[in-house]
């Protein structure tokens, strides 16, 4: 059983279709059990009845409803408090975790404690935005010896552990903070590519609001990992490498316009080449 933890802000129209995202997922993945958590942090429009509407026609649908906006790692530390599945995946209410990301995480869900993500396709997000989180990326590397592609992306995590966490950022640090802090507990983790979900997004997440929230929450993070917590966090994560390559056995294409430009593709090599084996 997974938990499914949707924070929402002002989605009133994409609820719904995230809702339609996680299901399609989890039967793909033969994912037989599941809750979701839908979680309304002070919208103003619609979004509130939406979700209202949804869980009284599905009895696995949980609301929660935030008096008023707390933020993002609020909504999510909410959604954490009670979730009942023993693991747990963040995937925001705009829908903008891709289905087959989601299905690569939840076919490997039992390789290990945590499941993180390693994007294929950063060049959907802006150079700037692509710049600031290589940035990012490498002071968590190099500050909390945490070794992994994406350090803020979507992931499957443990609940307990996540509870012990203590958990304390507000807004978009969450996940990043929850990354650092299950790793840093010693967890074996196992990461699986992806690909973002493609199309322009409305909103900006490169503001000077949240990349003050970003650097209090590294400071506040410092000191959590290295003072207060130096007995709870001082451990070092396992990687599990996981054998894509028997697991996801290729599957060569079969419409007739693929076969067709396969056949009339150039032999450049004297030995044929084994097919690829990459799989999404």
């Amino acid at each position: 059983m997974i938990s499914f933890i949707v924070p929402s802000f002002n989605e009133e129209g994409n609820i719904t279709p995230t809702v339609a995202t996680i299901r399609a997922a989890a039967a793909e993945s033969g994912l037989d059990a599941l809750e979701i958590i839908l979680v309304d942090d002070g919208s103003t429009d619609g979004t509130a009845a939406e979700i209202a509407a949804l869980a009284a026609a599905h009895p696995d649908i949980r609301p929660i409803t935030n008096p008023v906006n707390l933020g993002l790692g609020a909504s999510i530390r909410a959604g954490i408090d009670i979730a009942t599945a023993p693991a747990f995946m963040v995937v925001p209410g705009d829908n903008d975790v891709a289905k087959g990301m989601m299905v690569m995480m939840l076919n490997f869900r039992h390789e290990a404690d945590m499941i993180l993500t390693a994007p294929l396709n950063k060049e959907q997000r802006t150079i700037l935005r692509n710049l600031v989180s290589m940035l990012y990326q490498i002071a968590y590397m190099v500050m909390f010896r945490v070794h992994v592609t994406y350090i803020n992306g979507p992931g499957i995590w443990p609940t307990e552990a996540a509870r012990t966490a203590r958990l304390k950022s507000r807004r978009f640090s969450i996940i990043s903070e929850l990354n650092v802090k299950v790793l840093r507990m010693g967890c074996i983790f196992a990461e699986v590519p992806g690909y973002l979900q493609a199309g322009p997004k409305a909103r900006r997440t490169i503001t000077l609001r949240n990349l003050m929230e970003v650097v209090a929450s590294f400071l506040r993070l410092i000191v959590d990992i290295h003072l207060n917590g130096r007995g709870q966090f001082a451990a070092r994560p396992t990687r599990k490498q996981i054998d894509f390559v028997s697991r996801l056995p290729y599957r060569p294409p079969t419409s007739p316009a693929a076969l067709k430009a396969r056949s009339e593709a150039p032999n450049t090599s004297l030995t044929p080449s084994p097919p690829s084996t990459t799989s999404t």
